[in-house]
């Protein structure tokens, strides 16, 4: 499974965050929902949420069609008199893709957006982590997401 990792990076980045590049919108698998696929190879990743400004998922990775990581999230605008969905999207795309250039998805990082700052703490490893990211417009908080996920076996 050395390769999973790296698939990790590659399928978000070819995912939402990389407005599905090599990655495909499907319908959705429940009601309500948005989803976005990627495969490589064995690997297909899965990425399903309800909500826009403020909203809720869940990633899934199967290798030979056998669920191996997963990884669940919430996320809201903290100050929606300040911060919209859309400006929120954007910050997100921009520090993420800097991230997974890095070769990465956890690790603390923080990144500057024009007058926005983005920050992620997180704990552990691909196998189980938790985690969470702040957007700062200034140095007010404007957005929250929380996260964790790891290995999932039967």
């Amino acid at each position: 499974m050395e390769n999973l990792e790296k698939f990790i990076i590659k399928a978000k980045a070819n995912g939402w965050v990389g407005a599905m590049p090599g990655g495909k919108k499907i319908g959705p698998s429940r009601l309500g929902s948005y989803d976005v696929t990627f495969e490589e190879g064995d690997f297909f990743y899965q990425d399903s949420f309800v909500g826009i400004s403020d909203f809720c998922g869940q990633e899934h990775i199967c290798f030979k069609n056998d669920p191996i990581w997963s990884q669940a999230y919430y996320g809201y605008t903290v100050r929606p008199d300040l911060f919209n969905g859309p400006r929120t999207v954007e910050v997100l795309r921009s520090a993420l893709s800097a991230m997974y250039r890095e070769g990465r998805f956890l690790g603390n990082f923080e990144f500057r957006y024009q007058e926005c700052k983005y920050k992620d703490v997180n704990s552990g490893n691909y196998k189980k982590f938790q985690g969470k990211e702040e957007i700062f417009l200034e140095n007010t908080l404007v957005y929250e997401l929380q996260y964790f996920g790891g290995l999932v076996r039967k």
